[in-house]
């Protein structure tokens, strides 16, 4: 019986899928059932004539049954690693597919195409996911060269309710790590009235849950972005947990600094969680 359920989006049923090779690693060390999700193109009738219009529903048609055929591929593939799970297809907005089969998943992987540095981040596929799954997700960078996921781990602590949110997520694989490095950064402003708040012991929490961790002070004059990565290279870390938060309280689709640079940079699979 499966102990995990992990949602893996797979952009692309044609050649090989990087986060379905890291959903497959994640699967193996955690025992858990993995369902691939293919979200086939709708099309667009916007502008279209009628005689158009037939074409193209004929056309999204071909390609919902085309995908709903590689069931049997995926099932190859999954048994290639050991791994139980399924195949879905769902068809229209992709992120609204993901965040809808996310709602009996513990965890969301999907890979991000890295983009022009000057472009803007926080409104991509990825970055929506994070923030409507309700399930951490495991952000794959195209340009990742996992040998391993999981194995050695780097968490990035600032005290926030993000972060607190993605150590719970991750304490399964926390518990599993060869190498649990935290950096300790500084407690966030509080945002609450109250006083003599009880201070957040992470350290005692992660002991009492089975975790070995090993602490770090952490502060850096600027780009707390890139000292993250800089510390995750140094320490050779496969996997990256962090917290996912964003300056516009509206949309919470504008990432925060830190967040916007890893989601823009990183060579690491990223654990977040909003």
């Amino acid at each position: 019986m499966a102990r995990f359920d992990i949602l893996v989006h797979v952009r692309s049923y044609e050649g090989d899928s990087l986060a379905a090779t890291v959903a497959l690693a994640l699967a193996r060390r955690l025992d858990a059932y993995v369902s691939g999700l293919h979200v086939a193109a709708l099309g667009t009738v916007a502008y279209s004539t009628l005689e158009t219009v037939v074409f193209q529903v004929q056309e999204a048609d071909d390609l919902y049954h085309t995908a709903l055929a590689q069931r049997e591929s995926w099932a190859q593939r999954l048994g290639a690693a050991g791994v139980a799970g399924d195949w879905l297809v769902a068809q229209g907005e992709p992120v609204e597919a993901i965040c809808h089969a996310a709602r009996w998943c513990d965890l969301v992987v999907a890979e991000r195409p890295q983009l022009n540095a000057d472009a803007p981040i926080g409104w991509g596929l990825v970055s929506r996911a994070v923030f409507g799954a309700g399930v951490p997700v495991v952000v794959v960078p195209e340009t990742a060269k996992p040998a391993s996921v999981g194995e050695r781990m780097l968490v990035a602590w600032n005290h926030s309710r993000e972060a607190a949110r993605a150590i719970h997520g991750a304490l399964p694989l926390l518990r599993l790590a060869k190498q649990v490095v935290v950096l300790d950064g500084a407690e966030q402003a509080s945002l609450v009235g109250a006083r003599h708040l009880p201070a957040l012991d992470l350290a005692g929490y992660l002991a009492r849950h089975g975790v070995t961790a090993e602490f770090r002070p952490f502060t850096v004059t600027s780009g707390y972005g890139a000292g993250i990565l800089d510390a995750a290279h140094a320490a050779q870390s496969d996997l990256i947990v962090m917290g996912a938060w964003g300056h516009s309280r509206i949309a919470e689709l504008v990432l925060g600094g830190a967040t916007r640079h890893l989601f823009q940079y990183s060579d690491v699979p990223l654990f977040v969680a909003h």
